[in-house]
């Protein structure tokens, strides 16, 4: 009993070690500019994330089919499929990051204001709609890359891990703070006033994105112009200008097998998101402010999640965790397809949302803190083609959903992720019985 007791100390010292190492990285961060760079981050997911919902909500109102919606879901992500790669090349090759950054932020919020005074003078309509998604998407590409690889550069290569997971975490509660101001506004205003606020929003991050550009602090301010001369990397030493982002791949099986489960993960399941209107709308006979809701719930579920996983400096083993969150979201999926309490229906969108957290955060944290500055914008642009799936898979989930149900969509894409973490599985154990050879 005494033993028990003496181990539950330890244990309990271990974590407050944990938290009071934890607390004192963050009071560290207000001597570098991650502060303006957090400013700024939240500020433009918190923009595209209010465009996002807004324009669904929209397509939902303007027609009954689900392809429709699903359509304007596709032209919205697209740009990532060829954007995101192109905006990492840019920032590991030929300008700086920061610069893509401010770019994009004013780009998106030019094209909301535009489109938030077409649709005041009822000008609105489908074409509209999807080219205003199109060229939001856009820009949306461009911020999401090069913000990713930054982060890196702006903490100088400490303690990467942990505040990149913390960073995560917070933007993501833009997921939830987004959709959920979206509802309202949609609710008691219009969709006039919810563009307005997403575009003022977005000048407000580029705003940011510029001060930190001119920083005072002429360490960032030398970084941010030199990033992609290999002065700053200690990694540049290691590898050469011929190295390949293929050949880093394979010496690196960890961020290999990562990039693999979110190419079949990411795209099917988290269809759920584009789909989840019309399940709302035709099934649950809700409004915009349920939609808003649970999103928003799914949202900050996944910033918590990020939050306890930023707690690490590190995380040992993270394809296995990996493994079972993709499994876990994956049935979470199966379980909200077939709900219908309400209660029950914010308590399975935060479950979903916690398991997608755990492996999004993981995933993107390792791709920061592990992949040298010579590739970083590389590796995170491809990832960002992962998602740039999405929108495809999205086409394909609109029309089964008029040919089956949303709710059969929803169930299969569940348990599709099942299967990817059984791969996932089967492969990490071939690769273990190799090494063991």
């Amino acid at each position: 009993m005494g033993f028990r007791s003496r181990e539950l100390d330890v244990e309990g010292l271990v974590v407050q070690n944990t938290v009071a190492k934890w607390f004192d990285d963050i009071k560290h961060l207000r001597n570098t500019s991650y502060p303006i760079y957090w400013l700024g981050g939240t500020l433009g997911h918190l923009g595209f994330r209010i465009f996002a919902i807004t324009s669904l909500w929209q397509a939902v109102q303007m027609s009954e089919k689900a392809a429709w919606v699903a359509l304007v879901g596709f032209l919205y992500g697209i740009p990532l499929l060829p954007c995101s790669p192109f905006a990492g090349w840019l920032g590991d090759k030929k300008m700086s990051r920061g610069i893509l950054l401010v770019a994009a932020c004013i780009a998106g919020a030019f094209v909301a204001g535009i489109y938030g005074w077409v649709v005041s003078k009822q000008y609105e309509s489908q074409l509209y709609l999807g080219t205003a998604n199109l060229f939001v998407g856009m820009s949306f590409a461009f911020y999401g890359a090069s913000r990713l690889a930054l982060l890196s550069t702006i903490l100088h290569g400490n303690n990467v891990f942990s505040v990149a997971s913390l960073d995560l975490s917070s933007t993501r509660m833009m997921g939830f703070v987004g959709p959920v101001a979206a509802g309202l506004l949609l609710t008691y205003y219009d969709y006039t006033v919810a563009l307005s606020v997403a575009a003022l929003t977005l000048l407000g991050s580029a705003l940011a994105f510029i001060i930190l550009n001119f920083s005072i602090d002429k360490r960032n301010h030398n970084v941010l112009h030199n990033e992609n001369n290999g002065e700053n990397s200690y990694i540049s030493a290691s590898y050469g200008s011929s190295e390949s982002v293929l050949s880093y791949l394979k010496g690196d099986r960890i961020v290999l097998l990562l990039l693999f489960m979110g190419l079949m993960a990411i795209p099917i399941g988290m269809t759920y998101l584009k789909m989840t209107p019309v399940f709302v709308d035709k099934v649950l006979q809700g409004g915009p402010a349920l939609y808003g809701n649970l999103i928003g719930v799914a949202s900050a579920f996944a910033a918590i999640s990020g939050l306890f996983v930023s707690f690490a400096t590190n995380v040992s083993k993270p394809t296995e965790k990996c493994v079972m969150a993709v499994v876990s979201f994956g049935f979470s999926l199966v379980v909200f397809a077939y709900t219908r309490t309400f209660w029950m229906l914010y308590l399975i969108a935060g479950l979903t949302g916690l398991f997608q957290g755990v492996f999004l955060t993981i995933m993107n944290a390792t791709y920061q803190s592990r992949v040298p500055d010579l590739f970083r914008g590389r590796i995170i642009g491809s990832y960002g083609m992962v998602w740039g799936l999405l929108p495809v898979a999205t086409i394909g989930a609109g029309y089964l959903t008029d040919k089956f149900s949303v709710v059969w969509v929803i169930n299969m894409s569940g348990w599709f992720c099942v299967l990817v973490g059984i791969v996932s599985v089967v492969w990490l154990r071939i690769e273990r019985r190799h090494i063991t050879v």
